[in-house]
Parts: structure tokens; sequence; C-alpha cells
């Protein structure tokens, strides 16, 4: 198979900041050699090693390895902790272990082959449940792997990078604009100025603004971009100075306080999921944690007894309710007729504590969708549900499969689901009067389908369609 775009397994370390200028990479297994050639095209040091297309590539160590839709081809069991071992081995920080899933694509008519099935073209393929992959790359290699979509897994050599990635996956994709400011005309004057402190350090002051609008407070020195560090020293201005010169003309005291208290959330969260999953690298913060952990909670108990309280409050079904009200007051998706919050899936981040407690207990199992995806949480029998989207751009968009976990057993299931989503509009937040508003209320009377009904379930065998459960 031959690709134009990067995997699905190593666009997710690209997208998590896994992968980035500087850190090397290897793919074991990495066939034609389609994500090593973009990679290199974009700087990214990539080499690979292929038994078939690449047997005599040497296998070297690398910060971050990928060993993408591999075992699902390895007919013999022993040979694939094998695969997974070799791969462990030569990973420094982060090894990605991805492969089929059940459920993702039909097998009716494939000949059944030991534990997998031989293809139309005589190849052997494996369709894994996601449990039994975790269950497999934590038996092997001793380490507990972390969910980042159906059948993706990452597994983290340090308990200290594993948690750094859980947090930012938690707190979210923000987006920043203090490097994006319009520079004050300046005044007109009889002999010329020497420039403004800000005006001098420009590379400084946009990191230590961006640094601040992330963790909610101000950064050590170790924790400054050595670019940054050098225009500082060019220009004979010390840190403090720095840090003054960005709170009075980068980012205003109003921003400072919402940064703080998004990271406080973060942070509770974080730490609750931790304590929730029973995640063995909960209690290996990294040094930058553990100083946001000082600056916004005084210690790591105080933020331990708060996070407690995130875990109570997961058990009362009154509090979780009242949760999915608020988000549904103020936008953050829409109430179901069975009292079940629905979300577009990009804008998760965006809810109250406990429902992205809901979600991450989700998302550790599970991982998330790469692609657009909508979101339901059931609070009455602890279930998510998340749904990707083929066409997200289309006034209907329809989903092939869902992706169900259920809370209470930790399983996680993915089923053939071929949906239509019918409330896209209130889903973004559009007015009632919008174009995309009047198209759905036209479509769902001519369905006839009921006043809260948010999909329209698609039998594909030919039967009429009917409103989703």
């Amino acid at each position: 198979m031959v690709r134009h775009d990067l995997s699905q397994p190593v666009g997710l370390l690209v997208r998590h900041g896994l992968i980035k200028p500087g850190v090397r990479v290897f793919d074991y297994g990495c066939g034609q050699g389609d994500d090593l050639r973009i990679l290199n095209a974009s700087g990214i040091e990539a080499s690979g090693w292929d038994p078939h297309f690449r047997s005599d590539a040497a296998r070297t160590s690398a910060q971050a390895v990928n060993l993408g839709f591999v075992l699902n081809v390895i007919e013999d069991p022993i040979e694939r902790r094998e695969a997974l071992r070799g791969a462990w081995a030569l990973t420094e920080k982060v090894l990605t272990v991805s492969t089929m899933i059940a459920g993702q694509v039909p097998v009716g008519g494939l000949q059944p082959h030991a534990d997998g099935y031989v293809t139309s073209r005589g190849t052997f393929q494996k369709y894994f449940q996601h449990a039994e992959l975790r269950a497999l790359i934590a038996q092997t290699l001793a380490v507990g792997p972390v969910a980042v979509a159906p059948g993706i897994f990452f597994v983290f050599r340090a308990p200290e990078d594993e948690q750094d990635f859980l947090l930012g996956r938690r707190s979210g994709r923000r987006l920043f604009t203090a490097a994006y400011r319009v520079p004050r005309q300046p005044r007109l004057r009889t002999r010329a100025a020497s420039p403004a402190l800000p005006e001098r350090i420009p590379l400084a002051v946009a990191e230590l603004a961006d640094f601040i609008h992330q963790r909610g407070r101000i950064p050590q020195a170790d924790e400054v971009g050595s670019a940054a560090i050098e225009e500082l020293a060019q220009q004979k201005v010390s840190l403090s100075r720095a840090v003054q010169a960005c709170l009075k003309t980068a980012i205003s005291e109003t921003e400072v306080e919402a940064s703080a208290a998004a990271m406080r959330e973060d942070l509770l969260v974080h730490h609750a999921l931790g304590l929730l999953n029973g995640s063995t690298s909960a209690s290996r913060p990294s040094a930058a944690m553990v100083r946001d952990i000082r600056t916004h909670f005084g210690s790591q108990k105080e933020l331990a007894l708060q996070s407690m309280r995130y875990l109570h409050g997961l058990a009362d079904e009154a509090r979780v309710l009242e949760a999915i009200q608020a988000a549904a007051g103020r936008g953050t998706g829409l109430v179901d007729h069975r009292g079940r919050l629905v979300v577009d899936g990009d804008r998760a981040e965006d809810l109250p504590g406990l429902l992205r407690c809901y979600f991450g207990c989700a998302t550790y199992l599970a991982g998330e969708p790469e692609s657009s995806f909508v979101l339901r949480i059931d609070p009455t029998r602890r279930r998510v549900a998340m749904w990707p989207m083929l066409d997200p751009k289309s006034p209907f968009p329809q989903s092939e499969v869902s992706v169900r976990v259920d809370l209470r057993r930790q399983d996680v299931e993915v089923r053939a689901d071929v949906r239509r989503l019918v409330r896209k509009g209130e889903l973004l937040g559009l007015s009632a009067r919008s174009k995309q508003s009047r198209l759905e209320v036209d479509y769902r009377a001519r369905q006839s389908l009921p006043d809260g009904a948010v999909f329209e379930r698609i039998d594909v065998s030919g039967a009429p369609a009917r409103p989703s459960r």
C-alpha cells in the first residue's frame, strides 16, 4: 500500500507533539517507507526497517518508535510478541502500537485461519479487540499502555513523560494570540527614540506570554527556550525584567487569572483521572507539573484532597445531571430525549470539569477518534459513546462505526453503526435562524423523527431508516 499522507499512528505522534524537529523517529515495519519520506521532507530525522522492503536496513534506537499495523499481519502469536519486544528495545521515549480492530471492517466472506482470516489477496489479517491489544502490550512489555484511539496505544519509557502527555491531552487545545499583536504606532518625535523593551525582545515576550497562557504561572529559567534566553543575553535583559514587560504589554491580568483557573481545573481533572484509572505513572509527575501543583494548590496533598471531591462527584448522578444541564445551557452540546448530553468532539474540552472526567475515563480506555466525532455522555448507565464523522462538512454528516465505552465494566466495543447526524447546527452552537438549522428542522419533519432525536439510524439492508436510541 502506497500512501501520500502520514499514517494515523504517526499522525497522532505529530499531533500530540511527540514528533517535532529534533526528535528522532524509527518505523519498525515501515513497509515502502511512506511515513519516512514525509517526515524527512518535513525536516524530521526518520529511519525504518521492514522484513520485505528494507530487510538490510539497520534497526536503530530512537526517541519515538512506530509499530504501525504490524502485529495484525503476523500469523504466529509468539512472533507477534517478539516484534513487540523488538520495537520496545529500540524505544527511548515513546512507542506507538496499532492494529486493525474488530468491527471496523466487515469480515463476511473471508476464510478463517488460525486466530484471524485470509484476505482476498491471500494475506493473513487478525482483527484485535481493543482490550485484547491492550492486554497483549501490557503482558509482553510489563508496562501499562495509554489508549490514543481505537486500536492505537502509546507506551512511555518514563512515567514523567506519560504524565506530561496525559495532562496535555486532558487540557485541550487552546489558541493563543500573544504573538499576533499589531504594534502601536510610535509618537512623532524630533529625534529617534530607542526601541521600547518589548520591541527589543519580541521572541522572549511572545514565548513568556504563551507559557503563562498555557500554565497560568511564570516560568522558571530552565523552562524558557534557548533562543529566547539567547535573545535576552544579547539585549542584556534579565528574565525578571522580561516577565514584567510581558505582563505589561502582552498579556492582561484578566488573562493571567483565567489561565490560572483553567490550569487548576486541568490539574484537578488530570489527577482525579489518574486516581480513578489506577495509573501507575500518576505518582511520578514531571518537574514542570510539580511546579504547577505548588503554584496552584500549594502542595500535592491539597491537590489529592480536591481531586477526591471530583471523584465523589462522578458517583453522584444528580451532580452529573446538573453539570449536563449547565453545559447544555451555555451552548456546549444538547440534551437528547433520554437525558444524555451530546457534544461535538472538538468542544469536549469546554465541558465542566466533572464531565471532562467522564470523557477522560472513556479516552483513557479507548482513546479518541482521529477525525471529527460526536460524543455522548450517559450518566444513568455510566456510558460514553463516540461516532467518527465521515463527512463533517456535510449538512448531515454520517458515521459508519461507533466506539462505546462502558465505564462500569471498563469495556470498549467498536461496532458497525451507520447513522446520520440531524442536529449538527445545535451541536455547533448555530442560531435557530441559520440555514443549517432550518434545513434540519425541515428534514426531521419529512422523516417524522421525534423532536429530541439527534441521530437517524440508517439500515444498510434497505429497510426504512429510524431514529437512533
